[in-house]
């Protein structure tokens, strides 16, 4: 069962309505094992990221409202800025560790809702998958929740060929993080395992599928 407050989100679902049809439309947006997703709950979805257009085709192909932790540049624009917030986005200073954007992130999955992170940590320059960061291990440990990994393809260097572009969303399996809790290894290392797991899992999606 899903709970009932993430359907209150006004501004996020009518985002969702307008832009989820225009996004297969434009794009070809296309939608696979969405059953895998788990409805109920915190989870953290973790995909990997090669542009900015990521976090749109992700929260149009997720069956539940997302939260997202978004730069905090994007909150400086003038009415975007709004819509953000909004929209379940959290702003995030990425040059040093923000405490209140990991705090607020926390208080999301405990919350019992969707949290989106980008284990990379940055988008990708090539299109390549990327070392996961430790920030989705941290946030999956002290969140207690397990980590749904999601392999985009189609999105990088999307511009300027829209009509001639197809974006393809895979939802993996998502794992639970206790035998890496009891491994009894220090927390540096836990959030590093995590993170390296995360991207592993995504490179199977990647590997065994070829659009």
């Amino acid at each position: 069962m899903i709970d009932q407050r993430e359907n209150q989100n006004r501004v996020y679902r009518l985002l969702k309505n307008l832009l989820t049809p225009l996004l297969k439309i434009v794009l070809g947006l296309k939608i696979i094992n969405q059953e895998r997703f788990p409805m109920e709950g915190g989870v953290i979805v973790a995909p990997n990221h090669v542009s900015n257009f990521d976090p749109l085709v992700v929260g149009a192909a997720s069956p539940r409202q997302l939260h997202f932790l978004a730069k905090a540049e994007l909150f400086r624009i003038p009415v975007f800025s709004s819509i953000l917030r909004r929209a379940n986005s959290i702003p995030l200073h990425r040059r040093a560790a923000d405490r209140n954007a990991l705090v607020s992130a926390i208080r999301v999955l405990e919350a019992r809702h969707p949290l989106l992170v980008f284990p990379e940590g940055t988008r990708s320059k090539t299109g390549e998958l990327m070392e996961g960061k430790r920030g989705v291990g941290m946030l999956a440990a002290n969140g207690r929740v397990q980590v749904l990994p999601v392999h985009i393809s189609g999105t990088f260097r999307i511009l300027p060929v829209l009509w001639r572009t197809r974006v393809v969303v895979r939802f993996g399996k998502p794992f639970a993080i206790k035998s890496f809790l009891k491994l009894g290894v220090s927390s540096k290392e836990l959030y590093r395992k995590i993170g390296e797991e995360t991207m592993n899992r995504i490179k199977e999606l990647r590997d065994a599928h070829h659009d």
